[in-house]
Order: C-alpha cells, then structure tokens, then sequence
C-alpha cells in the first residue's frame, strides 16, 4: 500500500491542469516522512493529551478519555510559508481528525493558530483561523459565551470552506493538503475536495504542524511533509 500510495502523490504532483489539478510545479523537498514501522514514534514527533501509539505499521491517534482537548501528535517546521502535507488515513472508531498548521511565535490568534483542515467520512472543512475563529478576541467571546456581532458571524463564513464528500471510514484513504500563498487546496484519493483562499493562509513563518484525532482511533501511515 505504502508504495502504491507514494506513486500516486509523485504522479499527482506531476499533473497540471487536470481537473483542476495542481497548477504550480511539484513541492520535491521532503522535510519529514515516516512509513510508521518502528516500535515507537520517531524522536521528531511531539505529543500532547495523547495517548498515540504506533501498532502494526501505523500511527494509532488516541485521545485519552479524560482529555478535554483531541490527542495531538506534532512537527516542528523551519519557518516557511508554502508546503504540503500527504498521509494516508481510516477511521477506526474515532469519526474526525484535523492536519492543523501553526506559528509558535506568533502571538494574534490562540496557540499559534494559523490554518487546518479537518476530515470526516462526510465533509471536509478547510480553515483560516488566523484572521478567522482562533483570533484571540473572538475565540475569547466565544468561550465567555458573549454572542458575536452580525458583522463579525459574516466574516467568519468567509474563513472557512465546507465541503461534502463521501468516503468509506473503514477503508483507507489518501488526503494530500497543498498550501500556496493565500490558497489552500485539499484532495482525497486524488480528487480535489476543497479549496480556500484567505489573507492568514499565506502567514510567511508556520512552524509547527499537529496531527489532531477527536476521540479514539483514527489510524495514519505514509506520512511526508513537501514544500517547494
């Protein structure tokens, strides 16, 4: 599988135009991969309120059942502002996972927030939440429980593509996320899915990217992180 999986993102990269493909020529330089078949997660992955674990070749996303946070399994990055992210993924038990990019340093938005897609069987979100949900003086209204403006509910919408789709969760997947400047794109087995282009989106310095898994399991292998 893990080398079907690789020929298809190379021959993805490759294609423009199709289908409303990718545009731009192919992001070569590996920062990060991981096949998943060690005993135990490389000394690259940091992890918070997780309880992730790696069985039978793969990454195990497990959130522990007291947590009040989903499990986060985490990357560092140098500074960069275009990169891509591909991994393979099944539900296991857990409906929803999220491929979340953040700038450690920057202070604007909570915890460094800058843009993340989020996966299920049935949709597939796509998020600016550096100038959209995560702005500290927004999310901080909204975990006081004040009602935000009108004005404020519009923008928002305009921070986030929601896509339907319709996959088999028990069945294995191939999500590729693409960032360039103020787009990104998300395409699952090789079909494009999503797309939103956002101002917070092209944020020059992401530096850290979170594997996110809501409840208990989400299973990931093939993992690699591209940028240009």
């Amino acid at each position: 599988m893990k080398s079907l999986f690789l020929a298809a993102v190379t021959s993805l990269a490759l294609l423009e135009g199709a289908a409303g493909l990718l545009q731009a020529g192919p992001y070569e330089t590996i920062l990060f991969e991981d096949d998943f078949e060690g005993e135990s997660l490389k000394k690259e992955w940091g992890s918070w309120k997780s309880e992730s674990l790696i069985r039978d070749g793969v990454l195990v996303g497990i959130t522990p059942k007291e947590a009040d946070h989903p499990s986060v399994n985490t990357i560092l990055l140098p500074p960069l502002s275009d990169l891509e992210v591909a991994v393979s993924f099944k539900f296991a038990g857990s409906n929803r996972f999220s491929i979340m990019f953040r700038d450690l340093d920057y202070e604007g938005s909570h915890a460094g927030h800058i843009c993340h897609v989020g996966v299920s069987a049935k949709s597939i979100d796509l998020n600016d939440g550096k100038t959209g949900q995560f702005v500290k003086a927004i999310r901080d209204k909204r975990k006081a429980g004040v009602k935000l403006d009108e004005e404020t509910q519009k923008m928002l919408k305009t921070k986030t593509s929601r896509n339907a789709i319709s996959i088999d969760p028990g069945e294995w997947h191939d999500l590729l996320i693409r960032i360039e400047g103020d787009v990104m794109k998300a395409w699952i087995d090789g079909e494009l899915v999503g797309t939103l282009k956002s101002e917070g989106i092209a944020h020059a310095t992401k530096s850290n990217m979170n594997i996110t898994t809501t409840d208990r399991e989400v299973h990931y292998d093939n993992f690699v992180i591209r940028k240009p």
